[in-house]
């Protein structure tokens, strides 16, 4: 990373946090025999947020019935613990990173449109897979981009160059940033991530997204590559990085390939058929993640 891009970062006085809870239910997340009760009492620790996750919980995005999910006991239950670690992570960073200022709205808009679609395609790849990555493959599509917000809020002009640049030359957008910045949001969103002290997966797919033959956890980093690509051919990109590509040579294709996961079986076209309609999904869930953020800081 470019010195004085990091000098900048490192001393960045409102640099936000994630809430100790949200990394706690992460962490949590990780280990083989968590409870439902574990993670219900974390998350209660921070009432503001239990209250959040439960208003998601009810939205009509997850809502199935007209039954209420009046506990977090109740809504692991019934939606399972990989969509409430989502829920808590999705609160939890939408009510930190909103716009800056009048300048990022635009961006910040595309910006969570795209990460929100991968985490939702990631998940959708893990259950054709067979991989159960636990709701950490919504939680990565979430997250991989996060060096983003570092840039555009506070290196604006020049993250915006970039952002021309990549779609003028219809080129990745972070040989764009390298260009200009001297940087990648994947390092910026590499040392965020261990400045949060956020679980190694994350810290490895913020890095890797774009080679995740390089990561360690190859498996959860390509996984969330192909959503971020699968996103973007569906025009939920952020900053004009749509360039053209065939998913089988990419790759994270290859990558999941060398892991054994049956890729062959894969149906590439019915994938795309079925996320046609991804970014009213999206929609829908930024709504409800973003409401429960909004009462929470009025109430």
């Amino acid at each position: 990373m470019d010195e004085a891009v990091l000098d900048v970062i490192r001393n960045i006085q409102d640099l936000p946090t994630l809430p100790s809870v949200a990394m706690e239910v992460m962490t949590l997340a990780k280990a083989p025999d968590v409870s439902i009760r574990e993670i219900s009492e974390c998350i209660y620790r921070d009432p503001p947020l239990a209250t959040k996750v439960l208003r998601v919980a009810n939205s009509t995005f997850y809502r199935r019935g007209s039954q209420e999910i009046e506990t977090l006991h109740r809504a692991i239950l019934m939606m399972g613990l990989g969509e409430v670690i989502g829920i808590t992570t999705s609160v939890s960073v939408l009510s930190l990173l909103g716009a800056r200022d009048s300048r990022g709205a635009s961006m910040r808009a595309s910006f969570w449109n795209h990460c929100v679609a991968t985490g939702l395609i990631a998940r959708r790849i893990d259950r054709k897979l067979g991989m159960k990555s636990q709701g950490r493959d919504f939680v990565g599509g979430l997250l991989h981009d996060i060096g983003k917000i570092i840039l555009d809020g506070y290196f604006h002009d020049r993250f915006e160059q970039a952002c021309e640049l990549s779609s003028r030359r219809r080129c990745p957008l972070h040989l764009a940033e390298q260009e200009v910045l001297g940087t990648t949001h994947m390092e910026v969103g590499h040392y965020l991530t261990r400045k949060w002290n956020l679980p190694p997966y994350l810290v490895d797919i913020t890095l890797h997204h774009h080679h995740p033959d390089k990561a360690q956890f190859r498996d959860l980093t390509a996984l969330v590559s192909m959503a971020d690509l699968l996103a973007k051919a569906r025009d939920l990109s952020c900053c004009g990085d749509t360039p053209p590509f065939v998913l089988k040579d990419q790759e994270a294709w290859e990558t999941l390939v060398k892991l054994g996961y049956p890729m062959d079986g894969l149906d590439v076209e019915r994938i795309t058929f079925e996320i046609e309609d991804i970014a009213q999904e999206v929609e829908a869930y930024i709504t409800a993640a973003s409401e429960a953020a909004q009462e929470a800081a009025h109430g």
